[in-house]
């Protein structure tokens, strides 16, 4: 599992856990660890922090039940909230298997709809999103303006950013959860995030 910086603690301690058990829409406040039971010592993958899920309501010894939709690509490996390696909400090294695509899904080459379900730590599950991106914009303003101004996240794609950060990233030297943080915000509010908040909006709409 990935350090966890203390701007991102200080986020998950302000955004507290769920406490409702109904279905209902979720954000990771840190990467989670998932697994195929409650009870399973070996998780199946982890799931990124930031990453919108949907929670089924079931909550046994202390883990949730979520259900993740999405794409994946030819390696199976990843699951892509679009049919594009961009915006990557989790991460399965086992592989994933790909399900049948709806009548509205246009599965382009390459890529096929996938549905990721599992249990992670009920206490990583936040309702609002407002304190992540809260602290995702303090570290950008404070870590990513050291060696250049400020970059309007409005004027580059979610594919912009995710290669930008693959390169710039590890020079912040901040622990990999708060890079992620920073790098999902940039893409929420890119230019192009309007395919993002489309894929938000299936995943709080799944039952």
């Amino acid at each position: 599992m990935h350090a966890i910086g203390p701007a991102l603690l200080a986020a998950f301690i302000a955004a507290g856990p769920a406490t409702a058990q109904e279905a209902s829409l979720r954000w990771l406040t840190a990467s989670a660890p998932i697994r195929t039971a409650p009870d399973e010592a070996t998780p199946a993958g982890e799931v990124l922090v930031a990453s919108p899920v949907h929670a089924t309501g079931r909550i046994e010894d202390g883990r949730a039940e979520i259900l993740v939709p999405g794409w994946t690509d030819a390696e199976r490996r990843a699951l892509f909230a679009t049919a594009a390696p961009s915006v990557t909400l989790a991460e399965v090294p086992g592989g994933l298997t790909p399900r049948p695509a709806a009548a509205d899904e246009a599965a382009p080459e390459g890529w096929s709809p996938v549905a990721l379900r599992g249990w992670v730590d009920a206490g990583l599950l936040a309702s609002d999103p407002a304190d992540l991106w809260s602290a995702a914009f303090t570290l950008y303003r404070t870590r990513c303006t050291a060696c250049h101004p400020r970059r309007v996240p409005g004027k580059y794609s979610m594919a912009e950013w995710q290669d930008y950060f693959r390169q710039m990233g590890p020079r912040t030297r901040l622990p990999q959860d708060d890079q992620y943080l920073i790098r999902a915000w940039l893409q929420h509010n890119a230019d192009d995030a309007a395919d993002l908040e489309a894929a938000v909006a299936r995943i709080a709409a799944e039952d």
